[in-house]
């Protein structure tokens, strides 16, 4: 491919006024064993081409309830600690990989879609946590895939990798 924004073969460079790289490696945990598989290729893809890693885990929308919001900040506190101490546990001894774990409020989607902008990541992934054979895509990685405005890499459960090794 042409490092330059001359006219390629066959038209214009397709990644003319595009930029890869620079921005972080986004990815989004909740302490499944798939968010492990995701949050593992995501340091992988990091380290690769030398960026940092946000690892963010987005709590719910909150609801108001006799004037305190749910989940209080007590349960806030509990989810930071877990998303540091476990989720990222196997981040703790990776020297040449820079990183940082955030608790975010809101959906899961909109989390990812909006930290992936806002950070102009290089990359956004997920973990697809699809169920069925009909549903490849869990709801949050469908809704990341279809509206992102950032590459988005989708890692799939092990289950499935492992039945498309069979055949």
């Amino acid at each position: 491919m042409n490092s330059s924004s001359e006219a390629t073969e066959g038209g214009t460079d397709p990644t003319e006024g595009q930029t890869f790289g620079g921005g972080p490696v986004v990815v989004g945990v909740d302490g499944s064993s798939n968010a492990q598989r995701a949050l593992a290729i995501a340091a992988s893809l990091a380290s690769a081409i030398n960026v940092d890693l946000v690892v963010c885990h987005a709590l719910g929308l909150m609801t108001l309830i006799d004037g305190e919001h749910v989940p209080s900040e007590g349960h806030r506190t509990d989810i930071e600690h877990l998303l540091r101490d476990e989720w990222c546990a196997t981040l703790h001894g990776e020297n040449q990989l820079r990183w940082r774990a955030d608790v975010v409020d809101g959906s899961p989607a909109s989390v990812l879609m909006a930290l992936g902008h806002d950070l102009q990541a290089s990359l956004v992934v997920v973990g697809s946590r699809g169920t069925g054979d009909e549903l490849l895509l869990g709801s949050t990685s469908h809704h990341v895939v279809h509206h992102c405005d950032r590459p988005v890499v989708v890692v799939p459960p092990e289950d499935r990798v492992e039945d498309s090794k069979r055949g």
